[in-house]
């Protein structure tokens, strides 16, 4: 409505300025002009000054960068002050590019100086920012997506504003958001990839990953071992057709109920294995396992028991 009532007063401003130059100037013709750098809508045929101060009715673009941009980087939970800081400059010049009078140094020195010391004020705001620059990196290391990082700093938040943090390493607690969130996405990471990438114990990242999921009742999905045999076929080199056979077995087992309750990325390395079987690749088992993360004895206890079920040549 203020929007309606703004647009409609500026052009009646407009047509009564048009009509008192017309009367004053004898400018019948009049082409009118505007000057996105000053603001102003000018007479192309006088040289009259319509309107000054002018607002700009464009709509604003989004970009992620600083360059090219109206609206700045964008707000997200990855950052500790949401990217919403306040920053005060070092120079010593007003808005108008005038220099500051002597009397008003001293308290602009305090309110830098109160600024700076109030972005970090408590312990449990430095334990936010060393979690967000921890989950930042392991998203370069990892290659995890956007969503993925935003929910992992969702879920610290939500532990941080119940105490849950306190008396744990916060690495600990940033790998177990980090894996409840992979879960969420049902992205393939394992808790022992995010310790070693993290330089973490795995016991501690399973320990608080435990508290996270019954303190905050997380809602997680069982992952599926299809994921994890397109990954571990492409750290193995594998060809497609070989994919295809361990997807066709994967699904053969599903429908004869043989892999429930067994661990997702074991059933993986056996379904791989038996394809390779199936299509003359000399892979052996421990080459798999050393891949995949699952010890030689448990693919060949789960080929054992997988194979009475799949007929491989």
């Amino acid at each position: 409505m203020s929007g309606t009532y703004y647009r409609t007063t500026i052009r009646r401003a407009i047509r009564i300025t048009i009509q008192k130059i017309q009367e004053k100037n004898s400018c019948y013709h009049l082409t009118i002009v505007n000057d996105e750098t000053t603001g102003e809508q000018i007479c192309k045929t006088c040289g009259q000054v319509l309107v000054k101060n002018m607002t700009d009715q464009t709509f604003e673009k989004y970009s992620e960068d600083f360059e090219n941009s109206r609206t700045g980087p964008k707000i997200s939970i990855t950052m500790h002050d949401g990217g919403l800081s306040t920053i005060i400059g070092k120079s010593n010049f007003d808005s108008s590019h005038k220099p500051v009078s002597g009397t008003m140094k001293g308290p602009l020195n305090r309110m830098r100086m109160w600024d700076s010391r109030s972005k970090v004020n408590t312990t449990s705001r430095k334990n936010l920012v060393i979690a967000l620059l921890e989950i930042n990196k392991l998203k370069e290391k990892m290659a995890l997506s956007d969503g993925i990082i935003e929910r992992s700093a969702y879920l610290y938040r939500k532990a941080s504003e119940k105490q849950l943090v306190r008396g744990r390493s916060v690495r600990a607690v940033v790998g177990a958001c980090l894996y409840a969130a992979c879960r969420d996405f049902e992205t393939t990471r394992t808790i022992i990839e995010i310790s070693k990438h993290m330089n973490e114990k795995r016991r501690s990242i399973a320990q608080s990953y435990r508290m996270l999921f019954q303190e905050l009742n997380l809602r997680v999905s069982v992952p599926d071992s299809t994921n994890s045999i397109v990954r571990f076929s492409n750290n193995l080199g594998l060809s497609e057709q070989t994919k295809r056979d361990a997807i066709f077995i994967l699904d053969s087992l599903k429908e004869k109920k043989v892999i429930a309750g067994k661990k997702p990325d074991a059933v993986a390395a056996v379904v791989i294995y038996m394809a390779c079987i199936r299509n003359n690749l000399n892979i052996s088992q421990y080459k798999i396992s050393k891949v995949s993360g699952v010890s030689s004895i448990t693919i060949r206890n789960r080929f054992k028991e997988f194979k009475n079920f799949i007929k491989l040549i």
